[in-house]
């Protein structure tokens, strides 16, 4: 009884300070710019020896996929589950880069079924370490807004907003479902995302 009741009392207590008129303030006077492109993500081992015909490390040194994809379809073994996972963003990709992709199989007790992208150049795969030297990848790692880190959000060399593709920008106004909405307000919910560039 006691442990539900102070549990509410913390959530509470949570809420209401992700959603005090401060941090909306600061959010709602932000200079941060926008993004409002996919993230992705690909699985990084430092112990892992480079070998374009390893099919082990073709998935974590060719290959990538949406953020948000579940495990299961991706048809990895479950030893990728240790591996570091890094996120990013796609900046400005050259004419003579492209992104192919196609569904996994399935493989390793998984049903498969995710996208499972890679950049190409001519008939060829490159590596995700030769991309990121061509800067087209963006690292990051997602921010929560509390009432001791506002600073940053007046900070445009270190982070920015990912805005999510629902929302409309019309007449220097946001709209989401046709209504208009502040910044702080797709803050809360999690339509607006604070990214920390790596």
């Amino acid at each position: 009884m006691f442990k539900k009741f102070f549990g509410k009392k913390i959530e509470s207590t949570k809420e209401d300070k992700l959603n005090s008129p401060k941090i909306d303030w600061h959010i709602n006077e932000s200079i941060l710019t926008f993004n409002n492109g996919d993230a992705y993500m690909h699985y990084y081992n430092k112990e892992a020896v480079k070998n374009t015909q390893d099919p082990a490390w073709q998935n974590q040194g060719i290959y990538f996929w949406n953020n948000d994809e579940i495990f299961e379809k991706k048809s990895l073994p479950d030893e990728f589950l240790e591996f570091e996972k890094k996120i990013f963003l796609i900046n400005e990709i050259p004419e003579y880069i492209t992104i192919a992709g196609g569904k996994a199989m399935p493989w390793f007790g998984k049903p498969g079924g995710g996208d499972k992208y890679f950049f190409r150049y001519e008939n060829n795969p490159i590596s995700i370490e030769e991309a990121e030297k061509l800067k087209i990848l963006i690292y990051f790692e997602y921010v929560e807004i509390t009432e001791n880190n506002t600073s940053i959000l007046n900070d445009r060399d270190n982070y920015i907003f990912q805005l999510d593709k629902s929302v409309n920008f019309k007449e220097k106004e946001f709209y989401y479902e046709k209504l208009k909405v502040s910044l702080s307000e797709l803050y809360h919910k999690e339509l607006l995302k604070v990214l920390k560039i790596k």
